[in-house]
């Protein structure tokens, strides 16, 4: 829950065992029973769960498969997907990201990185699923919130792990095989139908929100915790990827009028990084603390405008900036304060060329990371509404949006396809660099052309599809999981 509880809790360190059978819970090493467990969590779940949900949350920031370092926590792993559309630009191709800017290496079962988000995201299943199988049936109270937490973060698990690993439900994944669905920590099983896969994570997220707003759950109390406004981001996601617009409607305005957050405005857009989670608009985030840091290969040892242009960044060769494509850039409007976060001109004097972004700028390694944010609800509101038909609910959501960021901005009077390509131009200004090219692309069924592009360092053309779609890992799954063979792989 709450992070003053970690430092209660950890003096629990006996209960951060998976099994209840293992656990030590005095020095005559005694084991405790699943009975006794059960009571102790009835009594006081703060001891139990709260340092098995805080080990779970601090994976977000740092987990990984393997010890690459373009692979640690979520912020890289939602980078190397930016990387694989048409707004990011990497001014060279040597740096630890190069692979995914050029689709090198990727979706195939052998390689690499496709093992490491398969193992990233079922790492997170598995940590939500010893919480919720620990949690007695007849749990009340804090209890309950913990319960919501671990539903909310296996529901975030396998929205990315069916984005990833099957075409767009709305683009024939709909009726193909989704991911193996873990409900507790079990032996292996084969593909779920997609149907269940995203039925199951709408169902946990509805009731993870009731579980939430029954125990009377304050969002607004710490940006680090898993709350009912996570849940509803979650939920706002998944539904709209599964054409269930009306549940992503409700859940995108549930968060908006909650009270909790604000926009940003021009001086905290424009000069914060977006490394600060005190900002009004951050609804989930991780607070730097030294315990858990990753100095040079956080997130910001890769972005940082400033940390590049003084040699002080994690590339591998030289200074390599993340830039945003021209195209793009040209597209933002000068009254747009948004457009401040990139830089018009070449820098000769530091080595920065044109294009390259401010939006992350910061003079260290040691950062907030911002995980989600409001603005990203109100494009998922706008999106939903759009695409069930509310084209005046869309935009006015749209407006209530982007007349924040420019000034002139006016409202949409487009309709159908046409407000949906305004309203997917909006999401690539206003969420650039932040995660969710990639899968917008995917949802919207847009595949990659940097081929006009006039600063693309790697100009491709790769069609919306199956090159968007992963395959199931041969190294970590397929040789190990019997009910799983090559018949079921996705197609290479």
């Amino acid at each position: 829950m709450k992070r003053k509880l970690l430092y209660i809790a950890l003096s629990a360190s006996m209960l951060l065992s998976s099994c209840a059978s293992m656990l030590d819970t005095n020095p005559a090493g005694d084991s405790v029973s699943d009975e006794q467990l059960s009571d102790l969590i009835r009594k006081d779940p703060d001891m139990v769960l709260a340092p098995m949900m805080q080990g779970a949350l601090v994976y977000m920031h740092n987990g990984y498969r393997s010890s690459n370092t373009d692979n640690r926590g979520f912020m890289l792993w939602n980078l190397g997907m930016d990387l694989q559309g048409n707004d990011m630009v990497l001014s060279a191709t040597t740096n630890w990201f190069a692979d995914q800017y050029m689709f090198e290496n990727l979706r195939q079962q052998t390689a690499a990185y496709t093992a490491d988000k398969w193992y990233d995201l079922y790492k997170i299943v598995y940590k939500s699923n010893q919480i919720l199988d620990l949690i007695p049936e007849d749990a009340e109270g804090a209890a309950l919130i913990y319960k919501a937490q671990a539903m909310t973060y296996r529901a975030l698990a396998y929205y990315y792990l069916m984005c990833i690993y099957q075409d767009d439900y709305m683009h024939g994944g709909k009726d193909k095989p989704g991911v193996p669905l873990y409900l507790t920590v079990e032996g292996a099983k084969g593909r779920t139908p997609s149907t269940e896969v995203f039925a199951q994570i709408i169902a946990d997220l509805q009731e993870a929100v009731a579980l939430f707003e029954g125990e009377g759950y304050d969002p607004a109390e710490d940006p680090t915790d898993i709350d009912q406004t996570v849940a509803n981001i979650i939920l706002a996601r998944a539904a709209l990827t599964a054409g269930e617009y009306t549940v992503a409607a409700n859940a995108a305005a549930a968060v908006i009028n909650s009270g909790c957050y604000s926009l940003m405005d021009e001086t905290e857009y424009t000069t914060s990084g977006f490394l600060d989670a005190s900002l009004p608009e951050t609804i989930w985030a991780y607070v730097w603390e030294m315990s858990t840091t990753l100095g040079r290969s956080s997130f910001a040892g890769f972005v940082s405008y400033t940390m590049i242009a003084e040699g002080q960044s994690n590339n591998s060769s030289g200074n390599i900036y993340p830039c945003i494509d021209e195209r793009l850039y040209n597209q933002i409007p000068d009254s747009d304060y948004r457009k401040a976060n990139f830089m018009a001109e070449a820098d000769d004097e530091v080595g920065s060329p044109a294009y390259a972004t401010l939006k992350f700028d910061t003079p260290t390694f040691n950062e907030d990371e911002i995980f989600m944010r409001l603005s990203e609800a109100y494009l998922l509101k706008a999106e939903a509404e759009a695409r069930g038909g509310n084209d005046a609910a869309a935009q006015q959501t749209l407006y209530d949006l982007v007349s924040v960021r420019d000034s002139q901005y006016a409202k949409p009077s487009a309709t159908g396809s046409a407000l949906l390509d305004e309203i997917f131009l909006q999401s690539r200004i206003e969420l650039w660099g932040e995660g969710h090219e990639w899968f917008t692309n995917k949802r919207f069924n847009v595949g990659v052309d940097r081929t006009s592009s006039a600063n693309h360092t790697r100009r491709l053309v790769v069609p919306a599809g199956k090159d968007f779609t992963y395959q199931i890992p041969l190294s970590i799954e397929l040789n190990s999981n019997p009910y799983i063979n090559a018949e079921d792989q996705n197609p290479l």
